[in-house]
């Protein structure tokens, strides 16, 4: 990419502000603050309908603001964030991997891209995928078992209607071998009990899953060695992590933590938020 295709505006939809844990990035920049850049879907549309996510993939988003790099620097800076992603159906499209260096090279922060389907990013610093198991599990199964410990740190989104195991047990498993943290939406809880039965199952062919579910949530980390508690959780906010640089307070395993930024999130950004995004037009946002 040329210098002056670099310098391009960037099209944006929503600019958002929360913790890392909101956004279920649990074991990378823990206790952070995220800047969250929505880029435009311009009518493409995703199979998604009824998760919380499929806002950021509505086909309705349309760009409102493009933004310089410079302006991203200023926000970063009014925010005190401690990093960027970049979300929507657009990001997959519009980041690439120069871009990405140009904007570490110019900020120093970790850059990350959600992403929806298997992508050649390996510059990014993170990654949040989103999978919807109802379509193209062989795609996702594949970059799962391709992946390698070199590439950006992964965190696995897995979306389903109901707690099924052997919905899920493909993608637990492969994640499991990789230590590649997987969060479980569900629409449909079933009394709780099916909940519970499945969380107890995953956690055995992975320590680090997650169940993000009305009334039957399991946010807590345990230690895959001892099986004592490192991270306490609330939806969306850190309570405390109890790490020794990135290892277990209790039996010193290491444990896979990245760049913690604090042992828990930030107290002024919680009480303002409740540990939910929030979310700004950015024609409204004045940048200086």
């Amino acid at each position: 990419m040329s210098e002056n295709k670099i310098q391009l505006k960037l099209p944006i939809s929503t600019i958002g502000i929360s913790t890392a844990e909101n956004i279920s990035l649990y074991h990378y920049l823990s206790g952070g603050t995220l800047l969250r850049l929505v880029l435009p879907s311009e009518n493409k549309s995703l199979e998604c309908k009824d998760y919380e996510i499929c806002q950021i993939y509505n086909p309705n988003l349309y760009t409102l603001k493009e933004l310089h790099l410079i302006d991203i620097e200023k926000l970063v800076r009014t925010w005190n964030a401690d990093g960027i992603i970049f979300e929507g159906f657009g990001a997959q499209e519009i980041i690439n991997n120069e871009f990405i260096d140009t904007l570490r090279e110019k900020l120093n922060l970790p850059i990350g891209v959600r992403i929806f389907e298997p992508a050649n990013i390996y510059k990014a610093d993170f990654i949040v995928y989103d999978h919807f198991i109802e379509y193209n599990n062989l795609k996702t199964i594949n970059f799962l078992k391709n992946y390698e410990a070199s590439y950006p740190w992964l965190e696995l989104q897995l979306y389903y209607r109901e707690p099924l195991i052997e919905k899920f047990f493909p993608f637990a498993k492969i994640a499991g071998e990789k230590e590649i943290p997987i969060h479980i939406y569900l629409l449909d809880n079933k009394g709780g009990g099916p909940v519970k039965e499945l969380y107890k199952e995953i956690r055995e062919l992975n320590p680090y899953v997650y169940i993000h579910v009305n009334l039957y949530g399991e946010y807590i980390t345990y230690c895959s060695n001892c099986n004592k508690p490192v991270a306490y959780r609330e939806d969306g906010v850190l309570l405390t992590l109890e790490l020794n640089n990135s290892r277990c307070w209790n039996c010193n395993k290491e444990l896979p933590f990245k760049k913690i930024i604090s042992k828990r999130s930030n107290q002024k950004l919680i009480k303002i938020s409740g540990g939910d995004t929030l979310w700004y037009d950015p024609r409204a946002i004045q940048i200086y």
